[in-house]
């Protein structure tokens, strides 16, 4: 079957877009490894937002304390920071949020998403305050800052530290 020689010249010209097109959004893409570290109902903390913590910060979240910790000097190198999200407090237990999918790199800002979990409307729950948050890990030098998106409502963002030279 032979086509038009129009026709072939515009599938191949049609092809060659798709093949720059995709090679130019390959070469701006930056995968970054986005790790929840923590994802709790009530955490001990009556922050709420987004901020840059350590592991003893992380600790209390989980309402214990650190003890002691040493690092490898390849940590102190390429360390993970540790990004609390707390989007607000609540009346019941029942809420929670995750992580989602499609964490993008925009020049130094990572913007990751976030969805809150709601218990169901006609759920028996316990009547207290309670503050759900997520701790994600983030070990990319690439990433200096970070945006928490829940929808399209920015919750909140962080700097980053660039690494100590060692």
């Amino acid at each position: 079957m032979s086509r038009h020689p129009r026709t072939s010249s515009l599938v191949r010209l049609a092809g060659l877009i798709a093949a720059a097109s995709l090679a130019a959004a390959c070469a701006d893409a930056h995968h970054v490894d986005v790790m929840t570290v923590l994802a709790q109902g009530n955490c001990q903390t009556e922050k709420t937002g987004v901020e840059l913590i350590d592991y003893a910060t992380l600790a209390t979240y989980r309402g214990t304390h650190l003890i002691g910790m040493s690092e490898s000097s390849e940590a102190q190198r390429n360390p993970a920071h540790l990004i609390a999200i707390a989007p607000a407090q609540f009346p019941t237990a029942g809420y929670g949020v995750a992580l989602l999918d499609g964490s993008t790199l925009t020049d130094k800002l990572l913007t990751i998403r976030i969805k809150i979990d709601r218990p169901p409307a006609d759920a028996v729950l316990a009547q207290m305050i309670t503050h759900p948050c997520l701790v994600v890990g983030i070990a990319d030098p690439a990433v200096g800052r970070v945006r928490v998106l829940n929808d399209s409502e920015v919750l909140g963002e962080v700097e980053i530290p660039p690494a100590q030279a060692q």
